[in-house]
């Protein structure tokens, strides 16, 4: 049995000008990079409460380890996590930013989770999660 693996293709720059992902503000913006299944980066931006940590790519058991990282080096009690560039997500990815948001709940801080869209979002509604976005 063969198993399909996500594309890797990615989209020219004038493919990309036709998606748009919400800036900080909530307004529509078109994307000005590509985004590819297969790559993950996050940026972390600690420039005071809250912590703001942006997801980039796909958040796949790939990647798992990378994103739970990044979690395990922030000592804030409140942090942000944007998912607006986020492409896919899996199982893994979902329950490392589930662990992530539990750990902060157990300390008394907060973990608000936006941006979802598209793909990332019907991920979160399937496994019945929706109400941990705060969208």
């Amino acid at each position: 049995m063969r198993v399909a693996s996500p594309p890797t293709r990615r989209r020219s720059p004038e493919q990309v000008g036709a998606y748009l992902f919400p800036d900080d503000t909530g307004q529509l913006q078109p994307l000005d990079e590509p985004l590819s299944w297969d790559h993950f980066a996050v940026e972390v931006t600690d420039d005071g409460p809250p912590v703001v940590v942006r997801c980039r790519g796909g958040l796949d058991f790939a990647y798992a380890d990378q994103f739970r990282d990044v979690f395990a080096g922030i000592t804030e009690r409140d942090v942000v996590v944007d998912l607006c560039r986020l492409t896919f997500i899996d199982s893994t990815g979902l329950s490392v930013l589930l662990s992530a948001r539990r750990t902060l709940q157990d300390v008394g801080g907060a973990m608000s989770i936006r941006g979802a869209c598209g793909s990332v979002r019907r991920v979160f509604e399937a496994a019945e999660l929706a109400d941990v976005l705060d969208d």
